[in-house]
């Protein structure tokens, strides 16, 4: 509980900027039922908004943020947060299915059809269907991916880049019909939640990793085979 609230009390900035939208978006919840809300949210679609928010949304797939691990990996000097970005993505990820699974909610197409609300988007033709809408997993990947690079860097500026990315993520979710704004709301609380934690899980695994790592070296520098061969 002392790391958690260190790394809140370290940016603040950010967790402050995250409360103001968390509580925007409940005002929105509050105020506007599950149709309503998607209704309201989507009064504007043309070709261009389709092209830019089909790029946008791309932030927050999987393989984007694997990718971007991975290519921090490739510098000594950001290996760790490399490890946190993957980790964060992992743990977001799983907890993400794990309610998806537990919880049947439809995806706005099937939702509409349901209750045969006289509703039609261009992008239901390429959306999502199923009963697989809660939460938003591409959201809660990129608003974990925000606040690990949030909580390394510190930076306002950067902090407040990714915050725009992070909301522009979850509307492109809603936009393309994928998802309800109950969903982005659920997926942006669990990113920021599983992005601050594995800034301290990262440190046990990593002490746990390099005690293998010397007790393997160890052991095979002791072996009878290694032992003769050095000889």
């Amino acid at each position: 509980m002392k790391s958690f609230l260190k790394i809140l009390s370290g940016n603040s900035f950010f967790y402050s900027i995250n409360l103001y939208l968390i509580s925007i978006l409940t005002f929105l919840l509050l105020a506007f039922s599950r149709k309503d809300g998607f209704v309201w949210l989507n009064q504007f679609h043309d070709s261009f908004l389709n092209f830019l928010f089909e790029k946008i949304t791309f932030l927050g797939d999987g393989w984007f943020i694997i990718a971007l691990g991975l290519f921090f990996m490739l510098f000594k000097k950001y290996q760790t947060l490399a490890w946190i970005i993957l980790l964060s993505y992992i743990s977001s990820g799983i907890f993400a299915q794990i309610l998806k699974h537990m919880i049947s909610s439809p995806r706005p197409s099937v939702f509409f059809k349901m209750h045969q609300y006289q509703y039609y988007l261009d992008t239901f033709a390429t959306s999502r269907i199923g009963f697989k809408s809660f939460p938003s997993g591409h959201t809660a990947s990129f608003f974990a991916l925000a606040t690990v690079l949030s909580n390394y860097w510190k930076k306002r500026q950067l902090c407040i880049v990714l915050v725009l990315l992070s909301v522009l993520v979850g509307y492109s979710r809603i936009y393309l019909a994928h998802h309800f704004l109950i969903d982005v709301f659920a997926g942006a609380i669990i990113g920021i939640a599983f992005g601050s934690l594995s800034a301290i899980w990262i440190k046990p695994l990593i002490k746990v990793a390099t005690t293998t790592k010397k007790n393997k070296s160890l052991a095979f520098s002791e072996s009878p085979t290694n032992t003769l061969l050095n000889q």
